[in-house]
C-alpha cells in the first residue's frame, strides 16, 4: 500500500482515539473495529477513468483504510466515529485521512433510533458499507450509480422508524443535513482538473423491506447547491447569432441565467434478493435538475448476478449511465460549433477553443460497462477480488479525463479486503 495511505491511516487512528479518549472512562462499553482494502487497477488506455485508473496502473481508486469506534453507554445511548484515509475527495494529488461518521445516537425503544451528528443515510444497498470491501462480492461498486454525489456524509440528523412484521422487517429512514463538497469538472484538454466550492443541503426518506432473503429499497432525497465561492452557476448556454457567413460568421455560445444556487431531486430504487447460492442486486437513480439545463440530469442502473460456488463467487455486472436528452443536446451543439472568425479577430476577441471550454463545465454522461469478476473468501473477514471491466463511452462522460467520444476500453482489477 502507497506510504501516503499509511500516514494518513496513523493521522485517522489519532482522530478516532482522541475522539473517545474523554469519553472511554464513562462509556459501559467500548469497540474498536477496522477495516481496509488494498487495489490496484489498470487499463489499456492512457487517459484517466474514475481519476487515476490509465495504462500506469493504479493503487489510489479502491486503496484505503478505516478505524471506527462506538461507544455504548447504555441501553439507550450510543457515539459512533468513524475515519478513513484513502485518495481525497477534494484534489487529486496525496492521500488524506477523514472522519466520515461521527454521530450520537439515542434509541428509546426497538422500534425508534435517533442519530445527530455527521450521518450517512442508506440512499444505496451499499452506500453505508461502501469502504468495507468484505461485504460485497464486486470488485468496485458501479461508478454509472454510485458515482451520482461525491459524497454520501453529511452534518445534520437522521431518525428511523422501524416495524417488525411476522418475518421481515419495515423501516423508515428520514434525513436532514449539509455539507460542503468540492465538485470535480472534467476537463477535455487541460492536465489538471478543476475543483469547484459548493454548500450542499439534502433531505430525503428512505424506505426499506427486509426478508431473510430479500431486501427491497427506494428513496427519495432533495437537495439544494449553492456556491461557495465567487462563481455563479448558468442556467445553460445560450446561441448568439454573428452576421455573415461561416466561418467568419456563425454562432457564438454564451453562459446565461446566471444564479447561486440551484435545486435536484434523485429518485432510487434497488434489490437485493439471494437464493440457493445465487444473488442478484439492482438499482436505478434518477437525478432530475429543472431549472438548470448544463447540470447532472440523469438515469442510471446496474444489475449483479453472483453465484457462491464454495468460497468462490464469480459475478458479472452490466451499469448504465446516461445524461437527459436536454442535456446531451446543448453539450452536442456546442461542442460541434466553431467560435465564429469575427469575433477571434476583434472584440470581444474570443478564443479560438471558447466552446471547448465551455463544453467542460457541463456533466454529461453517457457510457455503459460490464464487468465479469471472482471473488474468494478467505473466512468472513476476508476476500480477495479480481476483475475485467468494459467500457463503451458514447457521446462522453464526465467520468473520464480527456476527450474520449464514441470509445471502447479494458480495466483490470485485484484487491485484497480485511476488516477485524
Amino acid at each position: 500500500m502507497p506510504n501516503g495511505i499509511w500516514r494518513s491511516a496513523a493521522t485517522l487512528a489519532v482522530l478516532v482515539l482522541a475522539s473517545f479518549g474523554s469519553v472511554s472512562a464513562v462509556a459501559a462499553d467500548l469497540t474498536l473495529t477496522g477495516f481496509g482494502t488494498i487495489g490496484y487497477a489498470r487499463s489499456d488506455q492512457d487517459f484517466q477513468y474514475l481519476r487515476y485508473i490509465d495504462d500506469r496502473g493504479t493503487f489510489k481508486t479502491d486503496s484505503l483504510v478505516g478505524v471506527q469506534a462506538e461507544a455504548q453507554f447504555d441501553s439507550q445511548w450510543g457515539a459512533t466515529v468513524q475515519a478513513v484515509a484513502s485518495a481525497p475527495r477534494t484534489r487529486d494529488d496525496g492521500h488524506e485521512a477523514k472522519v466520515r461518521w461521527a454521530f450520537l445516537s439515542f434509541r428509546p425503544d426497538n422500534e425508534w433510533l435517533i442519530r445527530v451528528g455527521r450521518v450517512r443515510p442508506p440512499v444505496f444497498i451499499n452506500t453505508q458499507n461502501a469502504e468495507v470491501g468484505v461485504t460485497y462480492e464486486p470488485l468496485r461498486l458501479p461508478a454509472e450509480v454510485y458515482s451520482l454525489s461525491p459524497v454520501y456524509d453529511f452534518d445534520g440528523g437522521a431518525v428511523t422508524k422501524t416495524w417488525a412484521l411476522e418475518s421481515t422487517e419495515l423501516s423508515l429512514d428520514a434525513y436532514w443535513g449539509k455539507t460542503n463538497v468540492k465538485f470535480r469538472f472534467h476537463s477535455q484538454n487541460e492536465p489538471l482538473q478543476p475543483y469547484f466550492p459548493e454548500r450542499v443541503t439534502v433531505k430525503g426518506l428512505i424506505l426499506s423491506h427486509t426478508s431473510e432473503t430479500l431486501l427491497l429499497r427506494g428513496g427519495a432525497h432533495h437537495a439544494t447547491v449553492e456556491t461557495a465561492g465567487p462563481d455563479l452557476i448558468p442556467e445553460t448556454l445560450s446561441p448568439i447569432s454573428v452576421p455573415g457567413p461561416p466561418p467568419v460568421g456563425g454562432t457564438l455560445f454564451v453562459p446565461t441565467g446566471f444564479k447561486p444556487q440551484f435545486d435536484f431531486t434523485v429518485l432510487t430504487i434497488g434489490a437485493d434478493w439471494r437464493f440457493n447460492g445465487w444473488r442478484l442486486t439492482a438499482e436505478y437513480a434518477q437525478r432530475i435538475v429543472p431549472d438548470v439545463k448544463i447540470a447532472f440530469a440523469s438515469k442510471s442502473g446496474y444489475a449483479t448476478l453472483a453465484r457462491q460456488v464454495g468460497r468462490w463467487t464469480p459475478y458479472i455486472t452490466y451499469a448504465r449511465l446516461l445524461s437527459d436528452p436536454d442535456v446531451r443536446e446543448v453539450y452536442q451543439g456546442i461542442n460541434g460549433t466553431p467560435v465564429p472568425l469575427d469575433v477571434q479577430a476583434g472584440p470581444p476577441f474570443v478564443p479560438a477553443n471558447a466552446h471547448r471550454l465551455l463544453t467542460d463545465g457541463i456533466s454529461v454522461y453517457d457510457q455503459y460497462s460490464t464487468m465479469l469478476g471472482v471473488s474468494y473468501a478467505f473466512s468472513a473477514t476476508s476476500k480477495l477480488k479480481f476483475e475485467w471491466m468494459r467500457t463503451k463511452v458514447g457521446l462522453a462522460s464526465s467520468l473520464v479525463d480527456g476527450e474520449v467520444h464514441n470509445k471502447a476500453f479494458n480495466v483490470f482489477s485485484a484487491s485484497y479486503s480485511v476488516a477485524f
